[in-house]
């Protein structure tokens, strides 16, 4: 059977424009990857629940924590909801949100060209949320700054959180507070968790010695 038209002229457009920046398509549906080891860019052409369509969201997926699912960590919703009306006309839609999620990944790629880039603008980005200072804090440890890192995971620690991922997000956290003062350790444990993060999404495995070095 196939796909309905709006999935098939979503699926023809992105590839027309992503395949050719490196994008793949995440097995047969409206989600396309661009991987960068250590992170990855997450195109979503998301459905509605309501009506034939899609919005955009693109965003950057940090892999140093281990969950088996993608998350919009930096990024989300970049294109409001295009309906389909008729072929004709989502044509152009698709054709319109396949090449603005072009724009938003390179933009993506400029941001975060190294740790080193990821690691300034984590610290600098003010946020009151768990998960930014986590990011924040490993990402400063990759690239030796300790004083942040030790200031960002004790935030996360001291979170009033309550939830279960909370708990053992905050478990977590203080087992790599504990290695922030020798970044070698760090830094191999933190590409362990990388390589365990890409098995549980079905992403390629890391390169034989690879190494989170910035």
């Amino acid at each position: 059977m196939k796909p309905p038209d709006h999935n098939r002229l979503i699926a023809a457009a992105a590839k027309s424009v992503l395949v050719s920046v490196g994008c793949a398509q995440k097995g047969r549906s409206r989600t396309w990857l661009d991987d960068h080891h250590w992170w990855v860019g997450v195109i979503e052409f998301q459905p509605s629940s309501w009506s034939k369509g899609s919005y955009l969201n693109v965003g950057a997926c940090w892999l140093w924590y281990e969950k088996d699912y993608l998350s919009f960590d930096d990024g989300s919703r970049v294109e409001a909801f295009h309906q389909f009306k008729s072929i004709e006309q989502f044509a152009d839609s698709a054709q319109l949100l396949a090449e603005r999620a072009r724009e938003e990944v390179l933009a993506l790629r400029e941001r975060f060209p190294t740790i080193q880039s990821a690691a300034a603008y984590l610290r600098d980005k003010r946020t009151k949320d768990i998960w930014g200072h986590y990011h924040a804090g490993v990402s400063a440890g990759l690239v030796g700054d300790t004083r942040t890192a030790r200031m960002r995971l004790a935030a996360v620690i001291a979170s009033k959180l309550d939830f279960p991922w909370a708990l053992e997000l905050k478990k977590r956290t203080a087992e790599l507070a504990a290695l922030v003062d020798d970044t070698a350790r760090f830094r191999c444990e933190i590409t362990a968790v990388v390589g365990r993060r890409r098995s549980l999404l079905k992403l390629p495995s890391l390169q034989d010695g690879a190494s989170l070095e910035p």
